[in-house]
């Protein structure tokens, strides 16, 4: 009877952390919409610095498809541009990809993040607003778990013709 309760309260425990894993099924929130907005452009791609003290550069790719890509990185668009050049970069992650959609005058982008000081994986929604097609702002990031992140980066637009494949997008 006690290994009955024992194995009970082991598979309880598992059931309980399920979430605490991540997992190739998990899906957004938003659903893929085609962007049929002119209020950004989709011939390249958007890069931010943080004005942290790691100086981190960011890049962001929005494809018609109402796919979005994001890539941070340690020192410049060009390393970017090379790593990309190269075939360095792998794609395979789920924090890397989400959906967005654009309205009016704002960008809103649907992913995964981790949670700040954790090691847990939460969806997002960012919030973006669009001063025109070559300049956006990031304002903020919400997570799963009530969180807020707020942002005050400024992601200005490059033109650049090798962009990663939004079809290599895995998430549901």
């Amino acid at each position: 009877m006690k290994r009955i309760i024992f194995i009970l309260h082991i598979v309880l425990l598992f059931i309980g952390c399920k979430d605490l894993f991540v997992r190739e099924d998990d899906e957004l929130s938003f659903v893929k919409t085609p962007n049929t907005s002119d209020k950004i452009r989709l011939d390249g791609y958007y890069w931010w610095h943080s004005e942290s003290k790691y100086k981190r550069v960011g890049v962001n790719v929005f494809y018609q498809d109402g796919v979005a890509f994001s890539f941070g990185l340690s020192e410049s668009t060009e390393v970017f541009e090379n790593e990309l050049l190269m075939g360095n970069l792998t794609f395979n992650s789920k924090l890397h990809w989400g959906l967005y959609y654009v309205k009016e005058d704002s960008l809103f982008r649907n992913g995964f993040g981790v949670i700040a000081g954790t090691h847990y994986i939460s969806e997002t929604f960012s919030k973006y607003l669009i001063v025109n097609d070559t300049t956006i702002l990031f304002k903020e990031t919400k997570f799963s778990d009530g969180s807020i992140s707020t942002h005050n980066n400024t992601l200005h637009f490059k033109q650049f013709s090798l962009k990663p494949d939004s079809t290599a997008f895995i998430i549901k």
